[in-house]
């Protein structure tokens, strides 16, 4: 776990566990067995927030300032259902464990909030319904992309990589043009790497020549990842920058390389 402080700076506030503030009695909060029971009477959002990372230990990273009281009393509801009955109105995107993703409840790892209050939200990667398939399943609804955009300009590299992430799962179309621009200038080399992988997510021709671009990156990660992207998506104008990478100072680029190439060209390569 990274930090255990509460920042407010720039407009974001961080929520991090441990943060040992005292309770405040206008509200109770209980986090048990994936349940959530709250009583509260005016109390502020963010204190409830705070008191909810407290017990839960995931961080929560708020866009904006969540200013209003809140007056709620349920007990033992899902905690998901709880947690969006107490930011309802605001944009958020709920970050899975992505290797538990088929559990019938996969961990949560990051809640992201925007303060702008609108009706819209998210869930990425979106957990996978157990349910027969038989029965109708409810259609999720996403963050809108300008919100995921405004969070690739984050302060917080890691707040970044999730947008990344976010916008890969979104599979929209507009996301392209927005990951090449973090790929190719982030200053951040882990969002650059997350960024290309992204690309490859989304499976757009449109991609293909930042991608080579990318390929001249100077951290090995961003290189791998965009060659294993450029395998993925073809074409003959990346056959040549492949090969020039078949001469990369790094083991795995190289090796990356040759894999790509060989997809694309049924050939056996030396890295």
């Amino acid at each position: 776990m990274r930090d255990h402080l509460v920042a407010i700076a720039f407009g974001l506030t961080v929520f991090a566990p441990s943060l040992g503030l005292p309770a405040d009695p206008s509200f109770v909060v209980r986090v048990t067995n994936n349940t959530l029971t709250l009583r509260a009477a005016n109390a502020p959002l963010q204190d409830v927030l705070n008191e909810i990372v407290k017990q839960l230990e995931i961080p929560i990273v708020v866009h904006g300032e969540l200013d209003r009281p809140l007056s709620a009393e349920f007990s033992e509801v899902p905690l998901e259902e709880g947690l969006k009955r107490l930011i309802k109105g605001f944009n958020h995107v709920f970050l899975y464990d992505a290797g538990k993703i088929g559990e019938e409840h996969p961990p949560l790892r990051k809640i992201i909030i925007y303060a702008e209050e609108t009706q819209g939200m998210g869930q990425f990667p979106p957990p996978r319904s157990t349910a027969s398939s038989s029965q109708p399943s409810q259609p999720q609804k996403k963050v809108p992309l300008e919100s995921l955009v405004k969070a690739l300009s984050d302060k917080d590299a890691e707040t970044r990589e999730d947008a990344v992430d976010a916008l890969a799962e979104s599979e929209d179309a507009r996301a392209v043009s927005h990951l090449t621009r973090v790929m190719l200038n982030d200053g951040d080399e882990d969002v650059r790497e997350a960024a290309a992988m992204a690309l490859e997510d989304l499976g757009d021709q449109k991609a293909v020549a930042s991608l080579i671009r990318a390929l001249g990156d100077p951290y090995a990660g961003v290189r791998e990842s965009a060659a294993e992207a450029l395998g993925a998506l073809g074409g003959e104008q990346v056959i040549r920058p492949l090969m020039g990478l078949l001469r990369d100072e790094d083991e795995d680029v190289r090796e990356a390389a040759a894999e790509a190439l060989k997809k694309l060209t049924g050939k056996d390569f030396e890295s």
